[in-house]
Parts: C-alpha cells; sequence; structure tokens
C-alpha cells in the first residue's frame, strides 16, 4: 500500500498530541515511537513503544487519546486507513498488529501489577531490545531513566538505584550515552543463550 506522505522526526520531536484528528494510520519505517497519556496532575504514564514496521495507532478518524514521540530519529509512513483496509493484505496485516499489540499489553499490565521493580526493569529491557532489534549481549537504550520510569510506573530513584546495583554485581555494563553490554552467562563457553530478563534478576 503506497504511502501518502512520509515524515521524518528528529528524537524527541512529537508526532501528535491528545486529542488530535487521526487523518491517516502512521506506520514505523526506521527508528521508535514512545505512546503517552498524561495525567490531570502532570504525570506521565508511557504506555506503548512502537518499533520498525509497526503501526503506531489503529484510528481511522476521530480523536486520538495519547501523544507520540520520536524515541530516536524516526521515518513515519502515513496511509490512507480507509482506503488501505480495502486491500486484503494490508487488513491482515492490520489485525495481525493489533493482535501483537493486545499481546504486548497484556504483558505491560501484568508487569505493572504483579512484578517486582527489578523484574519490571529486566522485562523492559527486553522489550526494549525485542522492539530495536539489538544483539543478544548488547543493548542500545535511547530512553532516558525518567522515561524508562514512566513506562515501569517506578521513581527515577528507583531505577537508577537497579542500574546502579547491576553495574556494581556486573551483569550490566555502561559503555556509552546509550548502550550497555550484558555480561556472559557462558563464561564464553557458547552456552544456549540465558534470556535477558533471567540474566539480570537471577
Amino acid at each position: 500500500m503506497r504511502a501518502l506522505d512520509v515524515k521524518t522526526l528528529k528524537r524527541g520531536q512529537t508526532l501528535y498530541v491528545a486529542g488530535e484528528e487521526a487523518t491517516a494510520l502512521m506506520k514505523v519505517c526506521a527508528g521508535a515511537v514512545i505512546l503517552s497519556v498524561i495525567l490531570e496532575d502532570g504525570r506521565r504514564q508511557i504506555v506503548d513503544l512502537v518499533g520498525p514496521g509497526d503501526l503506531v495507532h489503529f484510528e481511522v478518524e476521530g480523536p486520538l487519546d495519547h501523544f507520540a514521540e520520536a524515541l530516536t530519529d524516526t521515518e513515519i509512513a502515513q496511509i490512507d486507513g480507509a482506503s488501505a483496509l480495502q486491500d486484503p493484505d494490508f487488513r491482515a496485516y492490520y489485525l495481525e498488529q493489533a493482535r501483537a499489540r493486545m499481546v504486548m499489553d497484556r504483558r505491560h499490565i501484568t508487569m505493572l501489577g504483579r512484578k517486582s521493580a527489578q523484574e519490571r526493569l529486566a522485562d523492559f529491557l527486553e522489550c526494549l531490545a525485542e522492539c530495536l532489534d539489538c544483539g543478544p549481549s548488547a543493548i542500545d537504550l535511547p530512553m532516558t531513566r525518567q522515561q524508562i520510569a514512566d513506562y515501569l510506573g517506578l521513581t527515577l530513584e528507583t531505577v537508577s538505584r537497579i542500574f546502579a546495583r547491576w553495574g556494581r554485581e556486573g551483569r550490566l555494563r555502561q559503555v556509552s550515552h546509550d548502550r550497555y553490554l550484558l555480561s556472559d552467562p557462558s563464561g564464553g563457553r557458547g552456552e544456549p543463550s540465558v534470556p535477558l530478563s533471567r540474566l539480570l534478576t537471577a
């Protein structure tokens, strides 16, 4: 399905705000987008991370109920939703995207409702690595610690404390502003990789 337009955003640039009318579907071609809601007292809850190949939202028309911001330098294809949904292939893609988003939302709800702060942060890093297609031993982390806290329902202090503890324990090492390296649980023996969330919480 041909895009109506391709929009380029810099990291931190707003894609749209809550209350704005949906005029087209939006697909991430490159980069990543965070979706958030703002509470009446000004607190923010980040509700979704959207990576390459994914739809940003599913509204074809009507007001959007959340904010969207480029997490990295990002390219967005704008698609005429009403027309695109007449195409069987695009309709199948749209439904698969909706199914995948519901799976992620259930994972997020479970994480917020039942997991400890350390488990939440470990699960988040695993989810982000999948979203950004990072390698098994390195994580590119474009989100600030405040943004991470806003996604996990934690305080900035708690997130910083867990990162510091993992660093002291040698589990996770920061090698640049946005990049972290994981320890090798096999000791270089080439054994099957351990899931990131287990490596950080074992």
